[in-house]
């Protein structure tokens, strides 16, 4: 019968452990007390706990202290077979040799002294093996009824501390982990960075560079979430191959990563890992059998002093980044003061944005569109115009995507529906208006009512007004999206698919939306009897929409001699400053007052291979 000293002593035993995992004591430790104690109650063995390392499927030791260093090394990696197989013959000696796995234990264990093993399985309550718990001992023996009812508490202790330490390791990932690629997440890649900053030392830096992917959202849109999560998986897995160890790597949000680096030479080395990082995502990635080209913007910003925090790094950071983005995307730049600068003028400039709709400071100008055969007036197309107090005429290439970027483009483009069917509902029938949309107003909830609303306020016929989108704007092809210009084409509403040819779907969006009109994109128009190239896209392209019994709009044209082949070819309308550019609406309304509406003397012949006087310019082609 088993002492009661001893008894009491496991109890007293089993006590301490439980309350050190509750305690939150690191694994090892328990484990190493554990065997301690262990080893102190039942002196003739050596206590042993090995813990499953699930992807590898072996057994790695988690506790030995007192085994001899060279038998714990040969156990690590051994298959949980291999050593239930050990313990098994762990006394017959010579048998040791026989199984493959085995071998490398004959001479190891000679030298120890060991001469039998005794282990037991410790597993999670829902039956999956968690590691193994084993006694070693000196002489040839099996398990006295102390050493059973020990190793049968101990196998419970170390199955509650092996589950416990599961599920921090898992709250943990959840905390600082990103889901999908496995990085860590924005919480500790800045927990790191923070610990950079504090330990910098006279003459390091840290440097921080903000990694943007361009071009993501068209791919999510197109190709769908999961394609898009495998791509950021791959782009993880590249930049991992990219960096050392001197490089700590996140995932900060969405399709954003964020390196961070210290040292001596940290400023130095941040533009050739930017090269790197340009290098490493530049060949095309694969998905679901397409091939995809994908690049990033990259701000960096160099921290010299601990008195920078990371907020203010971080900025800096972000204002290299939209620098870079700014420019044309897929390159890098480095934060410098009058980045700042700059953004301050932002700021000012999307609060003038803001508050100009309130002001009246927005108008719309309205460019003729003609019949290329009879020089004929047909219709309008109405562009925004700012004019600001103090900066004068805005481009609408520079406030367009600040006032999409700040969420106002949805008010915007409801005032310049209204306010332009409202003029063109004096115009005599059937001189068509047409309107752009921003590919943000199709996220509109009820944006088919909002149109139909504004034609019935203004008591224009549907037929009149002509929706000019562009591609960007259909490439999600949601339901949605489908279903708003389906019920508006099907209620009279003109649907042209805009600037056709430069967008990366133009032939499936024939498929997919109801289009009147293909407006030809200006920078084919320009170079007509110029580029061979483009020639041949506007006669394929004016071939296929008459195929498909769509009307063809020539944007951009300036000379007679492009005028004149247009015609030859088939081409219905057309815009550009020969017939007229953009004009204010008092203007317009003149124009529609010459007789026959006819804004240019019929074009006059000319031969093939001969040119207008006026060559097209690149600089000036306009719609």
């Amino acid at each position: 019968m088993i002492e009661a000293h001893s008894s009491q002593r496991l109890q007293t035993i089993q006590n301490a452990t439980l309350e050190a995992i509750a305690s939150g004591v690191p694994l090892v430790d328990v484990m190493d007390r554990l065997c301690a104690e262990v080893r102190a109650l039942v002196p003739g063995a050596w206590c042993v706990v090995m813990r499953v390392d699930a992807p590898a499927r072996v057994l790695r030791p988690l506790a030995a202290p007192d085994l001899p260093p060279s038998l714990v090394q040969a156990l690590d990696g051994i298959s949980p077979d291999a050593a239930v197989a050990c313990c098994a013959v762990g006394s017959a000696g010579d048998e040791l040799l026989a199984d493959s796995q085995l071998t490398r234990f004959g001479d190891v264990v000679a030298d120890s002294g060991l001469v039998a093993c005794w282990s037991s399985p410790i597993k999670a309550a829902d039956g999956r093996l968690l590691g193994r718990f084993a006694f070693y001992y000196p002489e040839l023996r099996g398990p006295t009824e102390l050493e059973r009812r020990v190793v049968h508490a101990c196998v419970h202790l170390c199955a509650i501390a092996l589950e416990r330490d599961a599920v921090q390791s898992h709250v943990h990932r959840l905390a600082f982990q990103d889901g999908l690629t496995g990085l860590p997440n924005r919480t500790r890649f800045r927990q790191r960075a923070r610990e950079l900053l504090d330990a910098l030392q006279p003459a390091e830096s840290v440097t921080l560079l903000l990694i943007d992917l361009d071009d993501f959202k068209e791919v999510n849109d197109s190709l769908g979430r999961r394609a898009g999560d495998r791509l950021l998986k791959e782009v993880a897995a590249r930049l991992g191959r990219v960096v050392d160890e001197r490089v700590y790597l996140g995932r900060i949000g969405g399709d954003t990563f964020a390196l961070v680096r210290a040292g001596h030479d940290a400023a130095d080395a941040a533009l050739e890992l930017s090269r790197q990082v340009a290098r490493g995502l530049e060949p095309p990635f694969e998905s679901n059998n397409q091939r995809l080209t994908i690049g990033a913007s990259i701000g960096i910003a160099h921290a010299t002093s601990r008195e920078l925090t990371l907020a203010e790094l971080t900025h800096r950071a972000d204002l290299a980044l939209y620098e870079a983005k700014s420019s044309g995307r897929r390159g890098c730049r480095v934060y410098a003061p009058e980045l700042a600068a700059a953004a301050r003028l932002r700021r000012c400039f999307k609060q003038d944005i803001r508050n100009a709709l309130d002001r009246g400071e927005f108008t719309l100008a309205y460019q003729p569109i003609v019949s290329l055969a009879t020089n004929r007036l047909v219709a309008f197309e109405a562009l925004l115009r700012w004019t600001h107090p103090e900066r004068g005429h805005v481009s609408p290439s520079v406030f367009i995507p600040v006032a999409e970027e700040i969420g106002l483009i949805g008010a915007l483009g409801d005032w310049v529906l209204h306010e332009a069917c409202r003029t063109a509902k004096e115009w005599p029938s059937p001189i068509r208006i047409g309107v752009n949309l921003s590919p943000l107003q199709f996220g509109k909830a009820g944006f088919a009512l909002d149109v139909v609303g504004a034609l019935q306020h203004a008591g224009l016929e549907p037929h009149r007004l002509d929706l000019e989108v562009t591609e960007s704007a259909l490439l999600a092809r949601d339901v949605a999206t489908r279903t708003a210009l389906h019920d508006l084409h099907d209620f009279g509403v003109r649907l042209s698919l805009d600037d056709f040819g430069t967008g990366f779907s133009s032939l499936a969006a024939l498929r997919w939306f109801p289009f009147d009109t293909l407006k030809i994109d200006m920078s084919f128009v320009c170079d007509l009897d110029v580029d061979a190239d483009s020639t041949a896209i506007v006669r394929a392209v004016i071939a296929l929409a008459r195929d498909l019994g769509i009307k063809t709009v020539a944007e951009g044209v300036e000379t007679e001699s492009q005028h004149h082949w247009l015609v030859q070819h088939g081409c219905a309308e057309g815009q550009g400053y020969r017939f007229g550019r953009p004009m204010g609406a008092a203007h317009a309304e003149q124009l529609l007052r010459e007789p026959g509406r006819v804004v240019l003397p019929a074009p006059r012949s000319i031969g093939h291979g001969t040119h207008a006087a006026v060559q097209p310019s690149a600089a000036i082609c306009g719609k």
